[in-house]
């Protein structure tokens, strides 16, 4: 009896866990399948139409699916691409992977609806897509301006660039020209993409494709912070809009200079002189926390009336009034000072040359030794000089 009851418990056991293991299979095993946003499309006879195509993988281990179009309408062409290159196979792991369906209607085709079959299989895994065109002759189909980028950082003095794709989407050729609203001292500069050559305007074929960059300069000026920059392509049927975004982080500029610019004083021993130093902020973005130091020759000192600066905005400057006192036992001649401006950011220093001069004290005693002794030349000339 007992051996019955520990059979019935094993053989319950054995179920439970084969039914498990039978779920978790089934759940791990998946499938794969394409899909699209928009799985129908109004289009005009002799349109070319690319369309973005999902392929989902979701069997649990990277697969290599075989894509094909199965069917089209008779006169039709098509074909998938990825990364720029005619395709018939994609590698797809857990991560989605996205192809293009192109697709060109011809020019004579009548108005109704036609489908385009795509099939994706690896293994027993397989399945399709109908993309279904409906023709209409009197649609007026807008062109299209597309970046690759919305949005590019970097410091003020970075070229910006754009990839620009212009889609001509009418049954005629058209000309666009090509502009963008930006304030003074911005540079834009159209060319097309692997061309050097810059550009005003871009003729494009009846439902063709312009493939173009565009470089942004930002003024040396400006300061950190996002701008955005309205582009345009205009024919004489249409204007075609977009929108990019250029964040400047800013640069760090600082020069240490004088209120006069020169760098050079005058002064004698031990006498203080005092200097006006100027710190700029030649940079577009903001300096704090600004530390001043200084280098003097052996017993010079040198006084700031503030060794600190809190911050300084971009293209402002500060004025700090420095004191040197040479040593009182310097001789004459030419010495170098050199003042310093640090930040976490960046560092700029000057060279001040001073010059010790002989005291005028020393002038006027030198002048009456030579007047004595002048004197006493003439004493004894005058007493000696009659013998």
């Amino acid at each position: 009896m007992n051996k019955k009851r520990i059979n019935r418990k094993h053989l319950s056991l054995a179920l439970m866990i084969m039914f498990l293991f039978l779920a978790v299979e089934v759940s791990a095993a998946g499938g794969i399948s394409i899909y699209t946003t928009y799985p129908s499309i109004v289009v005009k006879p002799g349109e070319n139409i690319e369309t973005a195509i999902t392929v989902s993988n979701t069997t649990g281990i990277g697969r290599e699916i075989e894509m094909k179009i199965l069917s089209m309408p008779e006169n039709w062409e098509a074909y998938l691409e990825g990364g720029g290159r005619i395709i018939d196979r994609v590698h797809v792991t857990k991560d989605n992977a996205i192809i293009y369906l192109n697709v060109k209607v011809p020019k004579e085709a009548e108005e109704g609806d036609y489908t385009v079959v795509l099939e994706a299989s690896s293994g027993g895994y397989s399945d399709r897509l109908n993309m279904r065109y409906t023709i209409k002759s009197d649609i007026e189909n807008k062109g299209d301006i597309e970046t690759n980028y919305k949005e590019l950082k970097g410091s003020s003095n970075t070229s910006f660039k754009y990839e620009l794709k212009i889609k001509n989407n009418k049954n005629d050729s058209q000309t666009y020209s090509l502009g963008a609203e930006v304030d003074r001292g911005w540079q834009v500069k159209f060319t097309e993409k692997y061309d050097s050559k810059e550009i005003a305007s871009i003729p494009i074929e009846a439902n063709g494709t312009a493939n173009l960059e565009v470089e942004i300069k930002p003024p040396a000026t400006i300061t950190a912070g996002e701008y955005t920059i309205p582009i345009a392509a205009v024919s004489s049927g249409e204007i075609l809009r977009t929108d990019v975004k250029v964040i400047i982080t800013g640069t760090y500029g600082m020069k240490v200079t004088t209120v006069t610019g020169r760098l050079n004083a005058e002064t004698t021993a031990g006498r203080k002189e005092t200097i006006d130093i100027v710190i700029e902020n030649t940079g577009s973005t903001e300096l704090r926390n600004i530390k001043l130091s200084s280098w003097q020759p052996s017993g010079w000192e040198v006084e700031f009336d503030k060794e600190n600066i809190d911050v300084i905005a971009a293209g402002e400057s500060e004025t700090i009034k420095t004191t040197i006192i040479p040593d009182e036992k310097a001789l004459v001649g030419d010495y170098v000072v050199e003042i310093s401006a640090k930040t976490p950011e960046v560092t700029s220093s000057a060279e001040i040359r001073v010059m010790v001069k002989t005291s005028t004290l020393w002038g006027l005693v030198a002048i009456g030794v030579i007047a004595l002794l002048a004197f006493g030349l003439y004493k004894i000339f005058k007493t000696y000089g009659r013998r």
